[in-house]
């Protein structure tokens, strides 16, 4: 408590005794040596005295409590001097007070809320006291609480959504005839290039906007036409002074969230982007300043890493991001950008770089892939570790991890060459995919729109190739192998708006639109 001190309640005054002490002569202490061998007196009860042992005037009466919070106060007082072993102090307050210790308050309670109010502002150090009680933050808990509801909310969406196209193996026998051969015809088109080498690639929550990144330092954006000509582009080179290694959306909101060598993460705004464009013909005299007055409002996170991966929780008020050269995933609110990191030991968290970060659709789970070669996935509400699958990809650095809407499986694509579906209810992958084991420089996986099918990039060390494969979710066959479609390495791939078509983009400095029309042939016996 504020102004509050233990040794102003019992030390005496200049020239005065210690409490409890008569004033006129060293009596009282006999008496009070007398009384500690006897019961205590029940509370608020006065103590019964025999008529030869009523105290005089100038001798001090015990004091009766009548505030009820007064009352708890002094008992958790009383608890204190006990725990501290201050025997003459707390016989003393307890026969002026008439009250017993606190049977409820923890041991040192009033110590600890004394530090905690001593040292307040210091969130390092406010954490570690917390720990030590087994307590949260109150601001964590608002935090779990908001995480918590939201989770609820989406479960009982999921309930109602259509599940045709969401991945279930435990259905499999409902595939009767076997399974479906389709034929593809494969077309693509340029939607965006850039200076230098396309790394990276996303689309808005409704996928009628595309955004890329390359080590250019720039961002491309544009809004998703059929009509070539409607399409307008719109470039962002002035945020980035580093490669640009991810970008991820808001789940709801046209915010993008962009991770770079530079150790920054951008939040842009895309529609103030847009609008501001196409204010720039009515305003030319203002564009410069409207510009800075914009830069002003994005908001930036610093870090002395370079930022490797994102994945914005699916409410949309938290961003979990991974660093070169880190081994810990570290979760940003994004109200007041403060940093959070799991509360494990160390010796439970990865042991290298980690790679990539990606959770459940109802944010109750997380999990984070590294160069140790290990998955470990996370409580989402509390950032506990939950499981670790060691040496996943036969101990080969795991690149990329996706969860599938059903939240039931987890993609995952290692350096050894090979592609694993995990349940995770049970951590058991009933389906590897790939030419065994590998080795490659780059593999990259994603469940399809139609999760009855992924989509695999692969990089392999022998030879330079440009295309993706196609794999049925529910056989594990290699449906189709999609060729010539960048003149370099394909860096990144994501779903587009309609059926099987993807995003994909490339060294060669373009990021396309793949559109893959599938029409079933005959049924497989």
């Amino acid at each position: 408590m504020k102004g509050f001190s233990v040794s102003s309640l019992f030390a005496p005054s200049k020239g005065e005794n210690p409490v409890g002490e008569s004033v006129q002569d060293g009596e009282s202490n006999k008496a009070v040596e007398s009384h500690l061998n006897e019961d205590p007196p029940l509370r608020g009860e006065a103590c019964q005295m025999e008529a030869d042992e009523i105290p005089t005037s100038e001798q001090r009466k015990p004091k009766q409590i009548e505030d009820i919070n007064k009352i708890a106060f002094y008992e958790a007082v009383l608890k204190q001097l006990k725990d501290d072993d201050l025997t003459d102090s707390f016989e003393a307050l307890r026969k002026e007070i008439n009250l017993e210790q606190s049977k409820t308050v923890k041991e040192n309670y009033l110590f600890h809320l004394f530090r905690k109010s001593l040292y307040k502002g210091n969130p390092d150090y406010e954490r570690d006291i917390e720990e030590e009680d087994g307590q949260k933050e109150d601001q964590r808990n608002d935090q779990i609480a908001k995480l918590k509801t939201y989770g609820m909310f989406l479960k009982n969406a999921q309930l109602r959504s259509n599940n045709e196209t969401i991945l279930n193996l435990d259905s499999l026998k409902k595939e009767k005839g076997g399974r479906i051969v389709y034929s593809y015809d494969i077309t693509d088109r340029v939607e965006l290039i850039h200076q230098h080498k396309v790394t990276c690639c996303t689309t808005n929550s409704t996928r009628n906007m595309l955004c890329s990144g390359g080590a250019d330092h720039a961002i491309k954006i544009c809004k998703i036409y059929e009509n070539v000509k409607k399409r307008k582009i719109y470039t962002i080179d002035n945020k980035h002074m580093g490669k640009i290694n991810c970008m991820k959306f808001h789940p709801v909101k046209n915010l993008l969230f962009s991770a770079s060598d530079d150790c920054t993460i951008q939040i842009i705004d895309v529609n103030k982007i847009l609008k501001k464009k196409k204010q720039q013909f009515r305003y030319r005299r203002n564009v410069r300043e409207k510009i800075n007055d914009l830069s002003s409002q994005n908001v930036v996170i610093q870090d002395k890493n370079a930022f490797v991966n994102l994945y914005v929780h699916p409410c949309g008020d938290f961003l979990y991001a991974c660093n070169k050269n880190e081994n810990i995933v570290k979760l940003f609110d994004l109200e007041t950008l403060s940093c959070f990191t799991s509360y494990e030991k160390n010796d439970q968290h990865h042991s290298a770089t980690i790679n990539c970060i990606s959770g459940t659709s109802d944010g109750s789970f997380y999990c984070s892939v590294s160069q140790d070669g290990h998955i470990k996935i996370w409580d989402g509400h509390e950032s506990k570790l939950v499981h670790t699958k060691f040496n996943a990809h036969n101990g080969y650095s795991v690149e990329s991890a996706t969860f599938s809407k059903s939240n039931y499986y987890l993609l995952t694509s290692g350096l050894d060459g090979q592609t694993k579906i995990w349940d995770i209810r049970n951590f058991e992958s009933p389906f590897t995919f790939g030419n065994g084991i590998l080795s490659c420089t780059s593999n990259k996986s994603i469940f399809m729109n139609d999760e009855y099918f992924i989509a695999n990039v692969i990089q392999t060390n022998d030879h330079f190739t440009s295309k993706f494969f196609i794999y049925n979710a529910y056989f594990g066959n290699l449906e189709c192998n999609v060729q010539n479609i960048h003149n370099d390495k394909i860096s990144d791939i994501v779903n587009a708006r309609d059926g099987l078509n993807v995003h994909t983009a490339g060294h060669d400095y373009v990021c396309k639109t793949v559109k893959i029309d599938q029409r079933p042939t005959h049924d497989g016996g």
